[in-house]
């Protein structure tokens, strides 16, 4: 079983590996790719187009830094990053930005074809230029988030100047190395910042902030027609679209599309590098509602595995499942090692708990707040300069965490509605019913519900009856127990509470509750 269930797990990291990495082959013969002859144009004319959307992690990261050299090795001059997202962790975006930055024997170009919030205007401002299509938007890069009633969660000023301090020099710096206006940077990451756009009469043009603001209107200069006062105010994050961008600098230029605008300039795109099967998958496995599903299916998967016998397929779902909701957060930054760790360290514990030790104690609690606490900081993104384990400080960190709590609560919630209908009604659909064994070979009684004598009589099996084990209990299978009410033999679901026990050990009942049987091995074989 342990090796079918490895097996599986290797399959499906291979597979998916396989679509994971398809992006980085040469663009000749990737299906993510659609290449011309690089000796159709001179090399400096050369230009191949990456895409960058969805949220911004670890994964697409390390996958940019790939497709960056695949446009190396094709001979492109010209990278145009076409950026189209609301933005992702701040650590991911901070090491994109200084590697654009790092490019100097590529020009870059962020093409913003629909936005580029948060994390993606601090990427597409690191480009050498930003353009942008009609009716994109730009902007709203604070490391904050938004409560429940909609309006923004404010930060003491110690944890704000923390969390916004590595921002708002990665603002900076790209603002003096391409040409944008700094106030109009920080005014993007800063709440509280308002900015002016004045001019004289002399042509002369200044962004200001409030106190010279003033001293500039008393000494005669008027604001820029056309553009809001102020261009942002102190209560808001500066937030433009295209027209406005333009206006104020921040977009070099405007194209309705990026074939517009490599014909304007007289490039020549050899290669398309687009998100592949495997980036997809990994969007697809990283979105909260699926991670919550998983963890449906997980847990589920786990109580029939100790609750009925069968034939490893319980725990090899389970198995999937939990590789899931921990390889995908590790490849897309959201989870450390120690969470994992934790993670793994819980379920040795449980297993401790229910396989070894007696009962459900400290092992067994320990191992539970575990599992639990790391599946929840899989939810939450590594603050930008804090270390592995951390406090979250920042209200997106904090609406991460309860992002996460609702997951579980959710999950563990739907898990135990789901299971009480799995008790019910599974075992009467045609494909299911084999999967849960409902009769037992020589065995004259039906599994099911612990049946009774009748309203008054006692329950059967009583306390210390002895029986035998039909079937592996792992804790949770088969035993056949005498019926004296009709001179024979019955079987009936049971749980051992002394870990696992092998089929054909004579058993004692421990306890009766409900439809539920405990039982301990006595010793000896039936």
């Amino acid at each position: 079983m342990r090796n079918a269930c490895f097996a599986i797990l290797v399959l499906m990291l291979f597979c998916f590996g396989r679509h994971a990495v398809a992006q980085t082959a040469p663009a000749a013969t990737s299906p993510a790719a659609t290449t011309m002859p690089a000796t159709t144009a001179p090399v400096e004319r050369s230009a191949v187009v990456i895409g960058l959307s969805g949220t911004v992690d670890n994964y697409n990261r390390d996958t940019l830094k790939k497709r960056f050299e695949e446009a190396r090795e094709l001979g492109a001059h010209t990278v145009i990053l076409e950026v189209d997202t609301y933005g992702g962790a701040v650590t991911a975006a901070l090491d994109i930005s200084r590697f654009l930055k790092q490019q100097n024997d590529l020009h870059t170009i962020a093409f913003v074809s629909e936005k580029a919030i948060s994390a993606g205007v601090m990427i597409a401002m690191a480009a050498d230029e930003l353009v942008m299509a009609p009716g994109a938007m730009i902007g709203d890069s604070a490391p904050i988030a938004m409560g429940g009633g909609g309006g923004m969660q404010p930060l003491p000023a110690a944890e704000r100047a923390k969390a916004e301090s590595p921002i708002l020099a990665d603002f900076y710096d790209s603002a003096i190395r391409n040409g944008y206006e700094p106030l109009l940077a920080e005014a993007m990451v800063s709440v509280g910042r308002a900015v002016y756009w004045v001019e004289n009469g002399q042509g002369q043009r200044k962004f200001v902030g409030p106190d010279e603001y003033k001293s500039l209107k008393d000494a005669g200069w008027t604001d820029v027609p056309g553009v809001p006062v102020p261009v942002d105010a102190a209560d808001t994050l500066l937030t433009v679209g295209t027209d406005l961008a333009a206006k104020l600098g921040l977009a070099k230029a405007v194209y309705p599309s990026i074939p517009a605008m490599v014909a304007d300039r007289n490039l020549t795109v050899i290669a398309t590098l687009q998100p592949a099967f495997g980036e997809k998958v990994m969007g697809w496995l990283s979105s909260d509602a699926l991670r919550g599903v998983l963890m449906v299916v997980l847990m589920l998967s786990l109580y029939a595995a100790l609750n009925t016998p069968g034939t490893g397929g319980p725990e090899a779902v389970a198995a999937i499942c939990l590789s899931s909701l921990l390889v995908v957060p590790l490849l897309t930054g959201y989870a450390q090692w120690w969470e994992v760790i934790a993670i793994l360290l819980g379920l040795v514990l449980i297993a401790m708990e229910i396989f070894v030790i007696p009962g459900f104690g400290i092992p067994g609690i320990t191992g539970l707040v575990l599992v639990l606490c790391g599946l929840l900081m899989t939810f939450v993104p590594l603050e930008p300069g804090s270390a592995p384990i951390f406090i979250p400080s920042l209200a997106g960190t904090w609406q991460a965490v309860q992002t996460g709590l609702m997951a579980i609560v959710g999950a563990m919630l739907a898990s135990i509605g789901l299971s009480f209908w799995m008790r019910r009604f599974l075992p009467r659909m045609p494909y299911f019913s084999r999967l849960i064994l409902t009769d037992v070979a020589g065995g004259g009684g039906v599994m099911g519900t612990n049946p009774t004598l009748g309203n008054d009589a006692t329950a059967w099996p009583t306390i210390a009856a002895r029986g035998y084990a039909v079937s592996d209990l792992r804790p949770g299978g088969v035993a056949k127990f005498h019926d004296d009410a009709v001179g024979t033999e019955r079987t009936v679901n049971v749980v051992s509470d002394s870990g696992f026990v092998s089929a054909g050990s004579a058993i004692a009942v421990h306890e009766v509750g409900g439809n539920r049987v405990v039982v301990r091995p006595v010793g000896g074989t039936a």
